[in-house]
């Protein structure tokens, strides 16, 4: 099911590309509201959950209402680990210091950067009211980290920013930068709220 699923996030644009901008009319999906273990400093044996959460009806404007869909988005986020500062980034991809549990979802890794981009396909509750996904990351190697969501509502009110404080990047001032596999990106702290920080010692 995986793969197929994977195949239609490819193909889909593709398809779209073929059909009349009069009759596509993208549907409107609510973000996932998500919590990771509210802790700052975790060990090697310990397990970091992530939940997320998000309705199970999407707003489709050709019909101006909400409808059920059993096409959910996925949830995309990224892992780092905070390094010392080079010209243009202060964190690196990270995938491969944890060990990745599915407890509800699957699991998938983007191959733009396999070791940074984690996607994340939820299961429909039995109540039909929400998607829902937990994961857990146990950690095998010490350091300083961040989660970045792409488009979720991090709902924890402490999300220990004060340590990206220790990372300061010289050109690129109040912003952090994410070295994806040899291609880098920035993301203003002062617009972002999409950042989950912690420590491993």
């Amino acid at each position: 099911m995986l793969s197929n699923r994977l195949k239609f996030l490819w193909i889909a644009p593709l398809l779209m590309a073929f059909q009349c901008d009069d009759d596509f009319v993208p549907l409107e999906y609510n973000p996932y509201k998500t919590n990771v273990t509210p802790n700052l400093n975790f060990s090697p044996n310990d397990t970091i959950w992530i939940y997320g959460r998000t309705s199970s009806k999407v707003f489709d404007p050709s019909v101006n209402d909400s409808v059920f869909s059993d096409s959910p988005q996925d949830d995309l986020f990224s892992i780092y680990r905070f390094i010392p500062p080079t010209k243009g980034s202060n964190c690196i991809d990270a995938v491969d210091r944890f060990e990745l549990i599915s407890d509800k979802g699957e699991v998938s890794f983007l191959p733009s950067c396999p070791n940074a981009h984690v996607a994340i396909f939820p299961e429909l509750e039995s109540n039909n009211v929400s998607y829902i996904y937990r994961i857990g990351l146990r950690p095998t190697d010490l350091g300083d980290y961040v989660i970045s969501w792409r488009d979720a509502e991090i709902q924890n009110p402490n999300r220990n920013e004060f340590i990206i404080e220790d990372y300061p990047l010289k050109y690129y001032p109040n912003e952090i930068g994410f070295n994806s596999c040899e291609s880098v990106g920035w993301r203003s702290l002062d617009e972002s709220d999409k950042e989950y920080y912690f420590k491993v010692e």
